[in-house]
Order: C-alpha cells, then sequence, then structure tokens
C-alpha cells in the first residue's frame, strides 16, 4: 500500500494545501494514518474520505455535521482510549508545559465549537418555527378571506319577505352579518401585520445564522493553524 502526504493527496483531489491539512486535523480519526519519521502519511483509501469531507463543505454541512456523516459512513482509525494514550504519551515526551499547553487549547476549541454548534442549532429551530407559523397565518388568512367573500354575496342575495313576514329577525342577522365581516377584515388586516413582522425576524435569523458560521470557519482556521504551529514546534 502506498502512503502518502497531505501535499500529495492535496495534488491527487485538487484540494487547497492548507484546507487538505485542516481537514487533516480536524477529522484524524476518520483518516488511516503512521507517522513516517516526523510526517504523517496517509494511506490510498484515505483519498476518498479528503474527497467525501470537501464534497460535504460543498454542500453547506458545518463541521458537527460532517463528523456524523463520517461516523455513519466509515469506522474511527483510532479509539478515544487509545487518542488519549498517544495525546499523553506526545505531551510527556514533549515536556510537562506543552502537554498542558495542548491539552488547555484543545479543550477550549472544543468548547468553543460546542457553543457555535448550540447557537446554529437554536437559530436553525427558530426558524423551522417561523416558517411553520407563517404557513398557519397564511392559511387562515386565506379562510377568513373566502368567509368574508361568502357572507358579502348572501348579502347580495335578493330578498322575497312575504307582506305579513317579520323582517326584524332577518335584519338582526344582516347586521350580524355586517359586524362579523368588519371582524374578519379587521383580523385578516392584523395577520397581514405579524407576517411582516416574521419575515422581518426570519431574515434577522437568516443573517444571523450566515454570520455565525462565517466565524465558525473563522475560528476553526484560526484554532487549526494554532494547532499546526504547535506541532510544527513539537
Amino acid at each position: 500500500m502506498n502512503w502518502l502526504s497531505v501535499a500529495e493527496i492535496a495534488k491527487i483531489t485538487r484540494i487547497p494545501a492548507p484546507t487538505a491539512r485542516r481537514y487533516a486535523s480536524l477529522f484524524r480519526e476518520f483518516l488511516p494514518s503512521k507517522k513516517v519519521g516526523r510526517v504523517t502519511k496517509y494511506s490510498e483509501d484515505a483519498v476518498r474520505i479528503f474527497e467525501a469531507i470537501s464534497k460535504l463543505y460543498q454542500d453547506g454541512h458545518v463541521t458537527t455535521e460532517i463528523e456524523d456523516a463520517l461516523k455513519q459512513e466509515y469506522s474511527r482509525t483510532i479509539e478515544p482510549a487509545e487518542e488519549s494514550s498517544a495525546l499523553a504519551a506526545l505531551g510527556h515526551a514533549s515536556g510537562p508545559l506543552g502537554s498542558v499547553l495542548d491539552s488547555e487549547f484543545a479543550r477550549s476549541f472544543q468548547q468553543v465549537m460546542d457553543k457555535f454548534s448550540q447557537c446554529l442549532q437554536i437559530i436553525a429551530d427558530q426558524k423551522s418555527t417561523i416558517e411553520q407559523q407563517r404557513e398557519d397565518i397564511q392559511k387562515l388568512k386565506t379562510a377568513f378571506v373566502l368567509l368574508s367573500r361568502s357572507q358579502k354575496r348572501l348579502r347580495r342575495l335578493p330578498a322575497e319577505p312575504a307582506p305579513t313576514a317579520d323582517t326584524s329577525a332577518l335584519e338582526r342577522r344582516t347586521e350580524e352579518l355586517v359586524r362579523k365581516d368588519s371582524e374578519l377584515e379587521e383580523m385578516t388586516l392584523n395577520l397581514s401585520f405579524d407576517t411582516s413582522d416574521m419575515k422581518a425576524k426570519l431574515q434577522i435569523l437568516e443573517s444571523e445564522l450566515v454570520r455565525l458560521r462565517k466565524d465558525r470557519r473563522e475560528m476553526e482556521k484560526f484554532f487549526s493553524s494554532k494547532l499546526d504551529r504547535l506541532r510544527e514546534d513539537d
């Protein structure tokens, strides 16, 4: 089996080398690899995993979603216990200070990523709720409009009261229909205002979601570059 460096994989997959290094750092537990001297090399099977990760990012998925997808599709190459042992050995080999820095940095990075994931999930849930409310309001508006039209058609029907018939009941019914029609028009107008308000809130949430995703990508790049520099220093 041929073992490839990140640069060689980047050339094969046409993924930019810095991006490929970031993928290797974020998803190393899914990439079959081994140490060759001071360089980490990856098996040929890792090429399709790099390509899958790149495609998932292009489709708009975030890191946690990609991790879930990889868990379903590929087995982890390092078990959590083994990974902890490997990190402990690395910290021991590079000295106490390096171990503490790596541990604190990894913990801070994970906390930030977890917070971002929670924010993204909350915004996605709110967006879904607002979309459902907009659909319900639109259905109510349509129903009110149809009911109002029906009442207007009923009022326009020709009346044929008998000469001796008591028309007071008909007059009361007509007044009631007029009052109901006014109430329906007012409710329809209020629903229109509610819909406009929800559109504005949805636009704000969508803008916030885009901003958070952008901030998350920048944070991932920042932490990845920090991790790379720490590894190079080791």
